[in-house]
């Protein structure tokens, strides 16, 4: 059961990195059509957890590098080396909790 916690809070500590708020106020000022075309999102995990995912997408799909201004497209880069930390924070802890749960079942029948 060790190890299903040891997931849970890794995908926890990995949902709460999805936050992006210098890339989503850069967006806001130097591109407003871009900001809101990705749903206006302010980059912080909890205060509009939809439209940062969208925020997070974006930045997956590498869409900074569109941009023409130098600042969005530095930001950018930082940006998507976080987004893909987390993103396999979040897998990391998916495999973990789902491997911890098997173990335990395992552990109850034998």
């Amino acid at each position: 059961m060790f190890i299903a916690i040891l997931g849970f809070l890794i995908l926890a500590g990995s949902v709460l990195q999805i936050r992006f708020p210098g890339l989503a106020g850069l967006l806001k000022e130097s591109e407003p059509e871009t900001w809101k075309k990705i749903g206006s999102p302010s980059g912080f995990s909890f205060s509009d957890l939809g439209n940062t995912l969208s925020l997070f997408s974006w930045i997956l799909a590498e869409k900074f590098v569109d941009s023409e201004n130098a600042d969005v497209l530095e930001e950018g880069r930082r940006a998507f080396a976080k987004a893909r930390r987390v993103k396999f924070g979040l897998i990391l802890g998916v495999v973990t909790m789902v491997a911890g749960f098997a173990i335990a079942l395992v552990r109850a029948f034998v």
